[in-house]
């Protein structure tokens, strides 16, 4: 009888934990709603509050990967799982006693999930083939769009019948367990198997992309260890992706934090019905992944230039959002369906990012592709602090959701465009 290998468990578990990754993120989205209302916080409070979680997570993301390295990656992710799920478990008891507490045990959250990526990386680079590793890959990554969609499935229903403390006790709870349970599947153990898989993988010439990029990725530092960041820096296409990574997520951070409360006090509705419909642009982003990587991968297999296949998807990542999210701000708070059918489009088109700057890196510099994504991922963590305070705080002084929220994404996302039309490459780098 066939058995599913060892390796496969453990990518499992890794889904799971990327999975309560983003419950423990969208939680507070929703439940700053009757917060707000409890505690008393304005617009300006609110943002302070949900862009506390990326001070944490902006400060991991250059030395997650190094201390992945240092000491496994399996340590590293049950580190982070705990660190984030005890940050969840005290945030009820921390806002009782002061915005500054409820601030520091999201910075916590941040922390413990700046690791994740790197570590769950760093275990499938060592148990999984790269035959399988594609499939492994979107098993974990697809965690965290299944982790924001349970996420806001669950918080309304639960905190009408239990509370906001609920979501904040449930999610850490299930993180607790998955810490002691992590061990069990003995996340270090290889198969026997493994090599075999691996070698007869080089009998192959029709490795996917992403396969072929993760066993790059393996040989990413040269042997004396070195990496040429003053190269990085200095080098335009470099640039572009970094501009790009911190346009789109100013979008995507300030949308994620803002759209339930956006829905409740624009258009007067209740908490569970704002978590619902928060919901449906992610639905929309989830259903177009799909197709965005056969599309692109066809493109160049029909002998479109890489450069241009990069600028075509990330053009439609930023103008899309950026025409969906102005007419928004056009429209007002009208029809509900309209809004939500917008922000669902603005998702769905997002998701052609995939085939844009996030693979960039790899074309850049398949040997440097992890230290220019800790770069990248450290701008693209900073719109978490600035977008998402500034939403708050231009509410308060401007009474308008459009000036707030709207008219900022869609003014950032084209200058996103602008920069990566300008500057990206695809070309392999001389310093690489």
């Amino acid at each position: 009888m066939n058995t599913r290998p060892h390796r496969w468990n453990v990518v499992v578990m890794i889904a799971v934990a990327f999975v309560l990754c983003n419950m423990d993120k969208v939680n507070m989205s929703v439940a700053v709603i009757p917060m707000a209302a409890e505690l008393g916080w304005s617009a300006t409070e609110r943002g302070l509050v949900s862009s506390s979680f990326f001070w944490g997570y902006s400060a991991t993301q250059l030395p997650a990967g190094y201390i992945s390295t240092k000491i496994g990656g399996a340590k590293v992710l049950a580190a982070g799982v705990a660190l984030w799920s005890f940050g969840t478990l005290i945030a009820p008891p921390a806002a009782q006693t002061s915005l500054l507490a409820l601030c520091a045990t999201r910075v916590l959250v941040g922390l413990g999930e700046g690791f994740a990526p790197s570590a769950a990386t760093a275990v499938l680079a060592k148990l999984v083939p790269s035959t399988e590793r594609s499939r492994a890959v979107a098993a974990v990554w697809g965690g965290l769009d299944v982790g924001s969609a349970v996420g806001l499935l669950l918080c309304g229903p639960l905190i009408r019948m239990f509370g906001w403390p609920s979501v904040f006790y449930l999610f850490a709870v299930l993180g607790l367990v998955w810490v002691a349970a992590w061990p069990l599947v003995q996340p270090d153990k290889m198969d026997p198997d493994a090599n075999e898989v691996a070698a007869s993988a080089l009998e192959s010439v029709d490795e996917t992309p992403v396969s072929a990029t993760y066993a790059k990725l393996e040989k990413s530092l040269p042997p004396d260890g070195k990496v040429p960041w003053g190269e990085f820096f200095r080098s335009p296409p470099v640039w572009a992706v970094t501009v790009a990574h911190f346009c789109f997520n100013w979008g995507y951070y300030t949308l994620l934090a803002w759209l339930p409360s956006y829905f409740e006090l624009a258009l007067g509705l209740n908490v569970e019905r704002s978590s619902f419909l928060t919901l449906i642009p992610y639905i929309a982003m989830t259903a177009m992944m799909p197709l965005v990587g056969p599309v692109a991968d066809g493109w160049v297999k029909n002998g479109v230039p890489l450069t241009r296949v990069r600028k075509i998807c990330q053009g439609i990542a930023f103008v899309g959002p950026a025409a969906a999210t102005t007419g928004v701000s056009a429209a007002g708070p009208v029809l509900t369906a309209v809004l939500v059918g917008l922000m669902s489009v603005a998702f769905a088109l997002g998701a052609w990012s995939r085939a844009g700057l996030y693979c960039n890196h790899q074309d850049l510099s398949p040997k440097y592709a992890s230290a220019l994504l800790g770069i990248t991922n450290t701008a693209g963590a900073i719109p978490g602090v600035l977008g998402v305070t500034m939403a708050g705080y231009l509410l308060d002084t401007t009474a308008s959701w459009a000036n707030a929220l709207f008219i900022p994404t869609a003014i950032c996302q084209l200058f996103g465009a602008a920069v990566y039309t300008w500057l990206a490459s695809s070309e392999r780098q001389s310093w690489s």
